[in-house]
C-alpha cells in the first residue's frame, strides 16, 4: 500500500474558544436568558423549514453551543457539515463544541474526555484545511498537542498563533506554557513577559512567569533587571508589582511590602498587586492585613485559585477556620487536581477539630502530588519519545515509552506512540496489544484507528487492518489519507466498487490518484 508512512508520526489536533491555563478548568453555561432562549426557538423553527440548509443548521448549533446545550449542538452542526463538506465555520465551531464537551468530562484521563478531543481534532483539521485564516486555530491546535503530549508541535503551533495574533496575551501565556512543558526556560520566560506587556491585569500570566523564574533559578538576576525596569517606568503599577514579587522570590519580603504598595498606588486594581502584598505582609506576620489583601485579589479574579489557597492560610493564622475553610474548598472546587490545595485544606480542617474529613483530604492531597509528579515524569518522557521516533532512534523511544508507562499506565499517548515504535521496531504482537490498550481509552481515535491499520497492513494481515481503516474512515469522512487506505483495502479484498468509491473521495480529498 502506497500510503505516506510520515502519517505513523501525525496526530490531527486543536463562537471563540479560549485556551485553558494550568489548572483553569472550563466554566458551565448559566441558565439561558430569555432572549436567547426566544433566537433558538427561532432558530428551531427555520431548521425546521430548511432542512436540506447547511447554514439553518449551523446557525442553531452555534446558539445551543453558546446556551451550553453541547449534545443538541454537535447534532445540528455534524448536519451542518454533512450537508455542506466545505463549510469551513461549521467545522471549527463543531471543533470547539467537541472540546467544551470534553472539559465536561470527570478527568482529563477518562475516556469521555479523550472522545471529545479526538472528535475535536477530525473537524478543527478540516476547518484548517478549508480557511487556515480562522482564528485562534493555531491556538487551539496547541493547546490540542499538549493534552497528547507532544509538546514541540505545541510549540510550532502556538509560535505560528503569536505571529497571526501578536497582541493577544493569552496566546503568548500558552506559547510560555508549551515552552515550559519542554523544559526551555529562558524562551518561557520570554513569553511570559510579553503576555504580562500586553495585559498587565491577566493575573494567570504573572502566576506563570513566577513559575518560570523560579525554575530556572534566575531569581537574582531578575531582581536586578525588575529593579532597572521598575526605574525606567515610575507610572507603572505592573513593573513595582513585579519587581515585589522578585523581593519576595529573593527572601526579601519587608522591601516587598514597599514596593508593592507603590503598585497598588499607582493601580489600586491590580489583582497581582493586592495577592503579592497579602504573601508579603504574612511573611511579615501581618496577617490580618493580609487577608485584606487577598480577599481583594479574589474580589478581582474570583476564577484564580492560587489567590484563594493563600488567602486560606493567612485566615488559618488568625484562627478563622471556618473562612479559610471556605476559601480552600473554593479553591480545590476550581481545580480538583490541585495536591497543595487540597493539603491546606486538610490542615485547615484538622486545626478546625475536624479530624475525619481532615484525614480525608490529607490522603487526597497525597494522592493527588503523587499522580501529579508520575503525570509530570511520563509526560516528559512521551515528549523525548516523540523526537527520538521523528530522529529514528526507535530502541530509545521504546525505552522512554516503557518508563513513562511504568509511571503512568493509564496514559493512552504512550501506548499508541509504543505501538507505532514497536511496529516499527519489528515487535508486531506488542505493537498490536499497544494499539488496542490505547484504543481502550481512546476509542473515538480515528489517528489511532489509522495507525493501527497502517501497522496490520505492514505486518501482512490486511482483513485485520481493514476495519481500523473503515473505522479511521467513518470517525473522520474528511481525512483524504484515511480514505485512500480504505479504498485500497477494499479493492485488494476484492471490494472493487466500494473502493473505487473511497479512492475517488481520497482524490477529491488531495490524498491519492483516483482509480
Amino acid at each position: 500500500m502506497n500510503v505516506k508512512s510520515a502519517r505513523l508520526l501525525r496526530i490531527l489536533f486543536s463562537a471563540f474558544f479560549a485556551i485553558l491555563g494550568p489548572g483553569v478548568r472550563c466554566s458551565c453555561a448559566e441558565k439561558p436568558s430569555a432572549p436567547a432562549v426566544a433566537k433558538v426557538a427561532e432558530l428551531r423553527a427555520s431548521a425546521a423549514r430548511l432542512p436540506q440548509s447547511a447554514e439553518a443548521h449551523a446557525e442553531l448549533g452555534a446558539a445551543l453551543g453558546e446556551d451550553g446545550n453541547l449534545a443538541e449542538a454537535i447534532q445540528e452542526l455534524e448536519k451542518a457539515v454533512q450537508l455542506k463538506s466545505t463549510y469551513a465555520t461549521a467545522f471549527y465551531n463543531l471543533g470547539t463544541a467537541w472540546i467544551k464537551k470534553a472539559k465536561q468530562a470527570p478527568s482529563t484521563s477518562s475516556v469521555e474526555y479523550y472522545n471529545g478531543v479526538d472528535r475535536a481534532l477530525a473537524a478543527l483539521r478540516r476547518a484548517y484545511q478549508l480557511d487556515a485564516t480562522l482564528p485562534r486555530l493555531h491556538d487551539l491546535l496547541g493547546w490540542l498537542y499538549q493534552q497528547v503530549g507532544d509538546f514541540h508541535a505545541a510549540e510550532l503551533e502556538l509560535r505560528q498563533a503569536v505571529e497571526a495574533e501578536p497582541g493577544s496575551a493569552q496566546t503568548y501565556n500558552n506559547l510560555g506554557t508549551a515552552l515550559m512543558l519542554e523544559e526551555k526556560f529562558p524562551d518561557a520566560l520570554r513569553a511570559y513577559q510579553k503576555a504580562v506587556a500586553l495585559q498587565p491585569r491577566m493575573s494567570r500570566a504573572y502566576l506563570n512567569l513566577a513559575s518560570a523564574v523560579q525554575a530556572s533559578g534566575t531569581q537574582k538576576s531578575t531582581l536586578q533587571q525588575r529593579q532597572a525596569a521598575a526605574q525606567s517606568q515610575p507610572a507603572s503599577g505592573a513593573a513595582y508589582a513585579l519587581l515585589g514579587q522578585a523581593q519576595l522570590f529573593n527572601d526579601e519580603p519587608e522591601p516587598a511590602v514597599a514596593e508593592l504598595r507603590k503598585a497598588l498606588k499607582l493601580a489600586p486594581d491590580l489583582p497581582i498587586a493586592h495577592f503579592y502584598l497579602g504573601q508579603a505582609l504574612n511573611r511579615c506576620e501581618k496577617a490580618t492585613e493580609a487577608v485584606a489583601h487577598l480577599s481583594e485579589a479574589v474580589k478581582l479574579s474570583p476564577d484564580v485559585p492560587e489567590f484563594r489557597v493563600e488567602l486560606g492560610a493567612a485566615l488559618l493564622k488568625i484562627d478563622r477556620f471556618a473562612e479559610a475553610i471556605a476559601a480552600l474548598r473554593h479553591a480545590v472546587e476550581i481545580n480538583p487536581a490541585d495536591g497543595p490545595a487540597q493539603y491546606m485544606l486538610a490542615r485547615a480542617l484538622q486545626r478546625a477539630g475536624q479530624d475525619a474529613d481532615a484525614k480525608k483530604a490529607f490522603a487526597l492531597a497525597a494522592t493527588l502530588n503523587q499522580n501529579k509528579h508520575r503525570s509530570e515524569q511520563a509526560g516528559l518522557l512521551t515528549a523525548n519519545a516523540i523526537t527520538d521516533l521523528r530522529a529514528g532512534k526507535l530502541q530509545d523511544a521504546v525505552q522512554k515509552l516503557r518508563e513513562a508507562l511504568e509511571r503512568r499506565p493509564d496514559y493512552p499517548e504512550a501506548r499508541f506512540y509504543l505501538g507505532i515504535a514497536l511496529a516499527q521496531s519489528g515487535d508486531s504482537q506488542g505493537a498490536i496489544e499497544s494499539f488496542q490498550s490505547a484504543l481502550q481509552q481512546r476509542p473515538q481515535s480515528a489517528e489511532i484507528h489509522y495507525n493501527f491499520g497502517i501497522a496490520l497492513w505492514q505486518m501482512a494481515r490486511a482483513s485485520q487492518a481493514l476495519p481500523e481503516f473503515r473505522l479511521a474512515y467513518e470517525l473522520n469522512p474528511y481525512d483524504g489519507l484515511a480514505a485512500c487506505a480504505l479504498g485500497k483495502a477494499l479493492v485488494n479484498r476484492g471490494q472493487t466498487e466500494e473502493g473505487e468509491n473511497a479512492l475517488r473521495r481520497a482524490h477529491e480529498l488531495g490524498a491519492c490518484q483516483a482509480p
